[in-house]
């Protein structure tokens, strides 16, 4: 990586910081110091009553009741308040043939710890509320511990017919109203509105306020997804009672997807709600992102998965503060202006309750595996191995060695799935890749900048490695790495040569597989709800980029939608309606969906000019990565084609943007390449178009997605003496289509040095079977 790019993501680093507390006001970093945090005091011992249909455990600081029925949490009390206004569960419950019983007794430990289980047995359906498999759920509190754990285990006999899961979670929903301060990351974190969202737009999942500090905005429960292999803790604070509750992972294993898992963390309950409130949720599977992570399990199969133990913290303020009578009149008079004043007090109090459950996160996961869960498939720290190791690249070409923010990760090789809807939305056919994996453990640490790498704890098995880095297009991989239990494996210098097709001429931005280095795809900008309409305000003209001169953190948007033609979405009391973060919306003088008449777009092309110094002979290969698409009307298919029972989109979601392929490899899109795909031309003549596999970044309002990359190849006799043009079209139709950008290389073959041959297909790294 170059010294500038260096410099860049230092100069990124410091101004992410700057800017940790926003909370929908100017970005803005207290000078003084924050509230402290209560300590935990009680040490009373752990509790177990049973009241015949539920149990209530109690250590004194937390209380739960726990149904014997399906394992639900009907009661939940911290601090003398009550959590939630109704009891919420796992998505999958226990059912069947259901029986309860005590795992760990308080009264034959001394109260030092009390364990509950809801097991049933179902061997029928397919997924769905617990059908198909066997689900046990347990909940554990432990002496002076301010929370609780609760685990799955989820089991499918060799005698179970086939199942799939789509989606999977543990869920704390209609959230104490009071809990008003919603906390993700350093970005959003942020006080929320309890106005009613009383006009949708675009989708039931996204309302413009009329009323409340966020009048004229767009509440978009997407806007707060995360990728779950980053998060520390997530989770909700009141600024009237000043406690908070926090959802911690003390391991990533069981999380479907790996590093790229993107998915639902904090919202507001969606619009029709009884009562809109907050949720947190920790999903294992879901299909919200390129079709996510699914579990499918074929009938024959024996099959266990154990889902946590996840800890639920809670956590008090020991000296909150509480703002001026002048500080809230002053938080009414901004409300609904795009820069609601929300009190400094609020800001302090909130944000020391969240570094406080980050902090709380490291002891926890610090303590993974836990030496008290027994009587389900979860190997203690003896029964497991450690794999070490250094990647070492070998690129003669690149800007640096240096493999920064370096993912390293111990998979389930490739398998092959069945053909459902679910598995074909992925674009690999049937084929199952670890960023879709939800069937298998996962285990992936973060190595250090020369390649050197310690992944713990790893359950005996035999995987495939995987890296990827910033910088480097494409991912290492190496099959056959046996971990046995209680050994260590040094797998010693691993070179890593990135395939290249020829000499790199240009490149813009860098592979991270995010649209993070470009305009407005920063962490603080990227999750506001609707740049697609923005994006014809900041770029007019379209973008025309001049590699050598142009700056792709200003110069190059993030995504590349169809060019809104109108702006009758526009506030026109908004200051800066581009740019602010709120307020920006118009609210629609009648009740009906204003997006079929705001929503749509003309065909956007972008222009990159570069000079050649003399006529090309040869194959040129444009290499394309995108962190995430989406489309108009083109959907998926199964091997059956249009009609077939495989077809259609049974994700729930978006289209694919002429994506998805056949069960044998073949293109599945729907449709000439004028209903859809990535244009290309070359100094004006077409060559061809990408139809990239859609993962719903856009729809889903993120700057990532499940990543993907593609090429492009042209004869280099196209290419001139002097100044030469290469376009990318995306088509006309809805503003949420189009592409998340993650890098572009420009790449020529002249024949004066021995290359790998571009395959004939577009995905270089379409999947096989081992």
């Amino acid at each position: 990586m170059s010294k500038a790019r260096l410099h860049f993501n230092f100069i990124s680093t410091i101004l992410a910081l700057a800017v940790a507390l926003t909370s929908g006001a100017a970005a803005q970093q207290a000078a003084h110091s924050l509230p402290k945090v209560e300590k935990v005091s009680v040490n009373a011992p752990v509790t177990l009553t049973d009241s015949g249909d539920s149990w209530t455990i109690d250590n004194g600081i937390v209380k739960a009741v726990v149904a014997k029925r399906d394992g639900n949490i009907s009661s939940l009390m911290y601090h003398g308040v009550s959590i939630l206004t109704r009891g919420r569960e796992w998505e999958q419950v226990p059912s069947g043939a259901v029986t309860s019983k005590v795992t760990i007794d308080p009264a034959t430990n001394g109260g030092e710890r009390a364990e509950v289980s809801v097991k049933g047995i179902n061997s029928g359906g397919t997924g769905g509320r617990g059908g198909g498999m066997d689900i046990e759920t347990r909940f554990t509190m432990e002496r002076g511990s301010s929370g609780f754990y609760t685990y799955d285990e989820y089991t499918h006999k060799a005698s179970y017919p086939f199942v799939h899961v789509g989606e999977n979670r543990f869920i704390l929903e209609d959230i104490n109203p009071d809990f008003d301060w919603l906390s993700v990351d350093k970005d959003r974190n942020m006080m929320m509105s309890h106005a009613p969202e009383d006009h949708m737009i675009h989708a039931k999942e996204q309302s413009i306020y009329t009323s409340g500090i966020y009048k004229n905005s767009v509440e978009h429960k997407y806007s707060y997804n995360a990728l779950m292999y980053k998060l520390t803790a997530w989770g909700w604070s009141s600024t009237k009672d000043h406690i908070g509750v926090y959802f911690i992972n003390p391991s990533n294993e069981y999380i479907g997807g790996g590093p790229d898992k993107l998915d639902l963390i904090d919202h507001m309950t969606a619009p029709g709600s009884p009562s809109y409130q907050g949720i947190i949720l920790d999903y294992w599977t879901s299909g919200h992102y390129g079709a996510g992570d699914n579990t499918e399990i074929p009938a024959g199969e024996e099959w266990k998965r154990v889902v946590g133990p996840i800890f639920v913290y809670f956590n008090a303020l020991a000296d909150a503060k509480d703002p001026s009578q002048a500080e809230l009149d002053e938080l009414t008079a901004t409300s609904g202006s795009g820069m609601p004043a929300v009190p400094v007090e609020w800001r302090d109090n909130s944000i020391a309750l969240w570094q406080d459950a980050v902090e709380k996160s490291k002891s926890v996961k610090a303590a993974w595996p836990y030496s008290w869960v027994e009587g389900v498939d979860y190997p203690h720290q003896a029964e497991r191995g450690t794999v070490t190791g250094q990647l070492v690249l070998d690129d003669a070409q690149a800007a640096s060695k240096s493999l920064l923010n370096l993912n390293v990760g111990l998979t389930h090789a490739n398998f092959k799935g069945s053909t459902s809807g679910y598995t074909l939305l992925a674009g690999n056919g049937p084929i199952v890749t670890w960023p879709h994996d939800g069937n298998y453990y996962q285990f992936w640490t973060e190595g250090t900048a020369d390649g050197r790498f310690t992944i713990a704890n790893v359950r005996p098995g035999t995987y495939t490695l995987h890296a990827f880095a910033n910088g480097v297009l494409g991912e290492f991989a190496k099959a056959d790495i046996t971990v046995e239990a209680g050994r260590k494996i040094d797998l010693g210098k691993l070179e890593w040569q990135p395939v290249r097709y020829g000499k790199q001429i240009w490149e813009i931005g860098y592979p991270d597989r995010t649209g993070d280095k470009f305009f407005k795809g920063d962490q603080e900008n990227y999750w506001l709800w609707g740049w697609g309409l923005r994006y014809s305000g900041l770029f007019p003209n379209d973008i025309t980029y001049t590699i050598g001169r142009s700056d792709y953190r200003k110069d190059w948007f993030f995504e590349e939608v169809p060019h809104s033609t109108t702006t009758a979405w526009l506030n026109p009391a908004a200051k800066d309606p581009y740019n602010q973060r709120f307020g920006w919306v118009n609210i629609p003088t009648d009740s009906k969906d204003p997006w079929p008449q705001w929503g749509q777009g003309r065909a956007t092309t972008w222009t990159v000019k570069f000079t050649m110094l003399k006529a090309s002979t040869g194959t040129a290969v444009l290499r394309v990565s995108l962190a995430g698409a989406d489309g108009g009307g083109n959907r998926a298919l199964g091997a059956g084609g249009p009609g077939s029972a495989g077809g259609g989109n049974p994700a729930g979601g978006n289209p694919v943007f002429s994506g998805g392929q056949r069960a044998g490899g073949g293109s599945a899109y729907v449709g000439s390449d004028q209903q859809g795909g990535l244009a290309i031309g070359v100094n004006g003549q077409p060559v061809g178009a990408i139809h990239p596999v859609a993962t719903n970044a856009l729809r889903y309002n993120t700057n990532k997605g499940v990543w993907y990359q593609y090429i492009q190849k042209f004869d280099a006799a196209l290419l001139k003496p002097g100044e030469n043009e290469i376009t990318f079209t995306v088509p006309a139709g809805d503003v949420t289509t189009g592409v998340v950008w993650d890098y572009v290389r420009l790449e020529l073959n002249d024949g004066s040095k021995a290359y790998p041959a571009p395959p004939d297909n577009q995905r270089p790294d379409y999947p096989t079977l081992p």
